[in-house]
């Protein structure tokens, strides 16, 4: 007794084992984590330096390249994506790590660490940080908004803390961040003419504020039995007491206040950025998931802690919820169910028709048994429950029933040669393990190479698709051995061409089979051409192939997009904000906008994994707009691509859909790389140019901004000297002047209001009154004004410095308008620019989407290789034969041109989903291969018939299983082709129509080249018997003789 007869006998066991794990799998399926994307790392970070005062030039020199030199010794830092932004007094280095750094944090800390004694070592000791961002990449589960028209800021914050306060205490709740608050100050204002007539200085009246404005330990006393503690303190506890503050006593005893010589008022500070959500002010909040929980149970906790939150905020101020990615899992998690489904009923409805019923409910039952287990097993494995995930069991579906089919087919055909169930079942399962076994194998070598060579977000995206079809497959394999006999034993008792079946009058199948077996005959009579028509399809697969449009991360579905608002350099906050109001009232008429949330001088935080939040800037803007629907979205990009192209006369508006994938600036972007600042700058804007004049492009610019002007001080040194002052105190009083400081704090309660002091704002408006302005030389304690000391001349500055693998590198960038791809544009455009004559020491590379096709394509094309390799090492082992195997790995690029067709039909670009299909296709076609080649063998080992009659019967005989696992895939994925998803049509087109054209060929062109190969094999080895009979009787006869 083997072991699959003894599992039919031990039914009861069997039977119960696999509703355990069944039960065990509808659990967990209710409770898995459950996210939209896989979790991916993002390997960046900002390491950011400040050095007031000092020119982007210099801090380039004296800050960017010292840290940039200094990250290239660690080997974790990925150079070549590695870039810096400098700008006047401020250096940002975007840092990448490798892909293959696991453990951030400590890398992170060890760079911190070490960055510090850089500084001590190697940095202008004026300068400030380094500040090391490595929560760049945390993405928020929530952004709510809290808004009304009536409260004011400080109230909005406090409303905000009753938020905070009923959801901190979540577990689930990770971290909370507050965004758009605007401080109030106490503004101590004035100007030099009325500190001159008073005889003050600014100097004096911060040593008032902060003199005065203390709390002190002024000791303790001692008694027999206590010891009593003494303290000073004049703290201000009201604006009175600081407008009443002595600052100094005139020689003739009179008293100067502060209210004497400036004035105090309390106002809201001049904001470096805000947000508003369809115009009105708000205040929000982020929330980020604890990392293991379910994110849709996630959103439920923290609804109900807002009800109640809600139920302590007055009437008037609303709560919104911004960015909602528990709701987006849930709708995306429930629509990928429903494909699941629709495609589970799709296969199911397959075999009902071409099959009896029995025969189909038999093999069908095996798709939700297996499924429920392999739920079990992710789960057991911590995988969550996303898109990826579920991709993987819907591309696996038609494959999860393979092997039931074979096995049923098998049992089937047994009965109608008289076999008695019992003995059909388990020996059916026995003889067709090594192939089933052999082939389940063979597709599960061509999905594991993806978790093996692919690298970085790709790999981390991919990792849970083949994961899914291992464990299936596995599942299926052990269902379609021990439990499938079981039920065939149970439920079929006679097969298809019984003498006790009647004879239907209309068979799907048996026409289908009947058609064949006529055709078959006919490809045999003429194989050259029949291998005339497998090797076209191999050639009409490379012609079709260029003719198809490559987009290797396509967008999202969802009803959410940005808007990014450049404005040009040197404009201030305030024209940014009257841009973005001008693009809100635009917006306010289109019903389809449910949401304009306007971030101005700063930007969202990251809200989806692969986009990328911009660094604060007043002449920067982002827009996050929600809409009723996805197709609302796509309706309103197209509109605004045109609309919003050239609305803003001294800024640009870039439309940034979300999009799969490694995150880009822009679709297309070329580099132009060197030192020499001018003559990139003279060969970006040829390119830039070449671009506008090209049919397709949008939003072109490039990533260095406009040279700026600013007001040079030139200090005349030999009158500075006699008066006492030199450059650093004349800059520190201009900037104390005109850019005022915080010198002081009032406390109320626990809230700290800072106290503010610069000159006032009529003082601050232009050229004269700098030179008007009184300076105090800090030696002799005369005012004079600026112009008797200096000369003011307006000075051109280089605007932002971008560096990239530490050399300076300008980037032009443009999108592509609707229709056009871009790597269709930048081909078109690439002759144009290689024709540039470039100076010696600038040279030219390409980015965007380009560049990650190149990576995405190479590692693909290596996995592709590697299953190949995998697979040919699985059929040699089996077959024990280089040719059987090379037989079988024909069927892998002759399925490759209904990949492509597919695509070309359904009109989807060749993306890195379609090559999982075309990966995962050529693991799918083997299994008919060898369950033709398999069965060949048998015939030819054990019935003595010629190779040529073997052949035909072998794919007359296994044309039914190939038949039915091959249409039982595909309607599989059909469901994927109907839903239209960016992402997953293409694959469905792959495998749907590969399978198709990959089963015909296959059926026609194997058993062919079976019968051409074996004949010729086996007349060498007739030729080998016969010679070596002659040698033996001719050393007979001589021994003879």
């Amino acid at each position: 007794m083997n072991i699959v007869e003894a599992s039919m006998k031990n039914r009861q066991i069997t039977l119960l084992i696999t509703v355990v794990l069944v039960a065990v799998g509808v659990f967990f399926l209710m409770h898995m984590a459950r996210r939209e994307d896989p979790e991916m790392t993002i390997r960046q970070g900002l390491i950011i330096m400040t050095y007031p005062g000092a020119k982007a030039i210099r801090v380039e020199e004296q800050v960017t390249k010292k840290i940039e030199e200094y990250l290239f010794r660690y080997k974790e830092v990925k150079k070549d994506e590695t870039e810096s932004r400098t700008s006047d007094g401020l250096s940002i280095i975007q840092v990448e790590l490798q892909g293959w750094v696991k453990n951030r944090d400590r890398f992170w800390s060890k760079l911190r660490h070490d960055l510090y004694e850089l500084k001590a070592a190697s940095l202008p000791p004026e300068t400030v940080g380094p500040i090391i961002n490595s929560d760049f990449g945390d993405t928020i589960a929530l952004l709510i908004a809290v808004e009304s028209d009536r409260h004011t800021y400080a109230e909005l914050k406090d409303y905000i803390e009753i938020i905070e306060d009923e959801l901190r205490p979540l577990l689930v709740v990770s971290k909370l961040k507050r965004y758009g608050e605007q401080k109030e100050q106490f503004y101590v204002t004035s100007n030099s003419q009325k500190f001159s007539r008073y005889g003050v200085s600014l100097t004096q009246i911060i040593e008032a504020l902060q003199s005065m404005n203390t709390v002190n330990y002024a000791g303790e006393i001692k008694s027999e039995s206590s010891q009593i503690q003494i303290h000073t303190s004049d703290l201000y506890d009201s604006v009175d007491q600081i407008r009443e503050q002595q600052v100094y006593i005139t020689p003739k005893g009179e008293i100067v206040r502060i209210k004497d010589v400036a004035g105090v008022e309390r106002r809201y500070e001049e904001p470096d950025s805000f947000i508003r959500v369809n115009g009105t002010k708000v205040l929000m909040l982020s929330v980020e998931m604890q990392a293991g929980y379910n994110i849709v149970e996630f959103g439920q906790k923290v609804d109900k802690r807002l009800e109640l939150a809600k139920k302590r905020l007055p009437s008037d101020v609303r709560v919104k919820k911004i960015v909602d990615q528990p709701l987006v899992v849930d709708h995306s998690i429930m629509h990928f169910l429903k494909e699941f489904l629709i495609a589970i009923i799709a296969v199911i409805l397959v075999m009902m028709i071409l099959l009896p019923l029995r025969v189909a409910l038999v093999s069908a039952l095996a798709i939700p048994i297996a499924i429920m287990i392999t739920f079990a097993f992710l789960d057991f494995f911590k995988i969550d429950l996303q898109q990826m995930t579920l991709a993987g069991l819907i591309v696996v579906l038609g494959m999860v029933v393979d092997n039931a089919i074979v096995i049923v087919d098998d049992y089937i055909e047994r009965l109608d040669h008289g076999i008695t169930p019992w003995d059909a079942a388990w020996q059916s399962a026995t003889d067709l393990f090594v192939p089933v076994f052999s082939a389940t194998i063979a597709i599960i070598c061509a999905f594991i190479p993806m978790n093996i060579i692919l690298s970085g977000n790709a790999g981390e995206f991919l990792f849970t698709l083949p994961v899914a079809v291992a464990v299936a497959l596995v599942v299926s394999l052990f269902i379609a051995i021990f439990l499938t006999p079981l039920l065939c034993c149970f439920f079929i008792k006679s097969g298809l061409h019984s003498a006790t079946v009647k004879k239907t009058k209309f068979s799907v199948l048996d026409r289908l089979q009947a058609f064949y077996d006529a055709a078959l005959l006919k490809a045999f009579k003429r194989p050259g051409i029949t291998l005339f028509i497998g090797f076209l399809a191999i050639v009409a697969t490379v012609l079709l192939m260029s003719c198809l449009p490559v987009r290797m991360f396509p967008i999202v579905e969802r009803n959410q997009f940005c808007l990014e608002i450049y404005m040009n350099q040197g404009i201030n906050l305030e024209t940014t904000d009257r841009a973005v109001r001008k693009i809100e009232e635009f917006l306010r008429e289109d019903k389809r906008v449910t949401e304009a949330v306007s971030f101005v001088g700063t930007a969202s935080p990251r809200f989806y994994m692969t986009y990328a939040p911009q660094m604060p800037d007043k002449n920067y803007a982002q827009m996050l707009i929600n809409t009723v629907s996805n197709q609302a979205t796509q309706e309103l990009v197209d509109k605004l691509l045109i609309e919003l192209a050239d609305f803003l006369p001294d800024g640009q508006v870039l439309i940034k859909q979300l999009q799969q994938g490694p995150p880009v600036d822009a679709p297309i972007e070329v580099r132009v790389v060197g030192n020499d600042l001018a003559g990139i700058k003279k060969i970006g804007e040829q390119i830039k140019q070449i671009f506008k004049n090209t049919i397709g492009t949008n939003f072109v610019r490039t990533t260095f901004r406009e040279d700026y002007y600013d007001i040079g001080v030139k200090v005349d040194e030999d009158i500075a000297n006699r008066l006492g002052f030199s450059s650093q105190s004349i800059a520190q009083l201009l900037a104390l002047s005109f850019k005022g400081v915080a010198v002081s704090i009032l406390w109320e309660g626990d809230n700290p209001v800072d106290i503010f002091l610069r000159f006032d704002q009529e003082s601050r408006m232009d050229f004269e009154d700098i030179a008007n302005a009184y300076v105090t030389s800090p030696a002799t304690g005369a005012a004079v004004p600026l112009r008797q000391i200096a000369r003011l001349v307006p000075e051109w500055q280089t605007g932002k410095i971008r560096r990239r693998n530490g050399v300076r590198t300008l980037t032009v960038r443009s999108e592509a308008q609707m229709g056009r791809m871009p790597n269709e544009i930048l081909k078109e455009v690439m002759p144009q620019i290689k024709a540039i004559d470039l100076p010696l020491g600038i040279s030219i590379n390409y980015g965007g989407e380009l560049e990650d096709e190149k990576e995405t394509m190479g590692e693909f094309a290596a996995a592709l290789g590697t299953s190949l390799i995998l697979i040919f090492m699985v059929l040699l082992f089996q077959f024990k034969e280089l040719k059987k195997t090379v037989i079988i790995m024909i069927t892998i690029p002759l399925s490759w041109f209904g990949a492509i067709f597919g695509l070309y039909i359904t009109n989807n670009p060749f993306c890195f989903t379609g090559f999982i299909g075309v990966i995962s296709l050529s693991g799918l076609v083997v299994r008919n291969g060898i369950i033709l080649t398999e069965y060949a063998d048998k015939l030819l080992a054990g019935s003595g018939k010629d190779v040529r009659s073997v052949a035909l019967d072998a794919g007359k005989r296994r044309m039914r299983p190939v038949f039915l696992t091959s249409v039982a895939a595909s309607a599989g994925v059909v469901p994927m082709i109907i839903g239209g998803s960016p992402l997953w049509a293409p694959l469905g087109a792959v495998l749907s129509v590969g399978l198709i054209f990959g089963m015909i060929l296959t059926l026609f062109i194997v058993p062919v080249l079976y019968w051409l190969v074996m004949k010729s094999k086996r007349r060498q080895a007739t030729q080998k018997i016969h010679k070596h009979s002659d040698l033996t009787k001719t050393r007979s006869e001589k021994g003879l003789s």
